[in-house]
């Protein structure tokens, strides 16, 4: 039966969620579509937002202009950085 209550997230990971900071797992994802780009030669990375909440999608845009990276946000869902 506990497996069953398993499935409830827990209180701290929806909290983290809900604000502004990126989890690990975003930032690893951020990163690796990054410089799988720059090793496949593309002079730009494409960034899915759709498990971002809209503090975390401001949060990344600000990260990455601190970084240097210029991008665009394509419809809602994503954004294309440029390498």
């Amino acid at each position: 039966m506990k497996n069953r209550y398993d499935k409830i997230p827990d209180h701290k990971v929806i909290k983290s969620a809900m604000q502004q900071e990126l989890t690990d797992k975003q930032i690893e994802y951020v990163e690796s579509t990054i410089k799988r780009a720059a090793l496949q030669n593309d002079d730009k990375a494409c960034v899915d937002l759709i498990s971002f909440n809209p503090n975390q999608k401001r949060k990344l845009e600000q990260v990455l202009k601190i970084k240097g990276y210029k991008f665009v946000e394509i419809p809602i869902q994503s954004i294309l950085i440029n390498l």
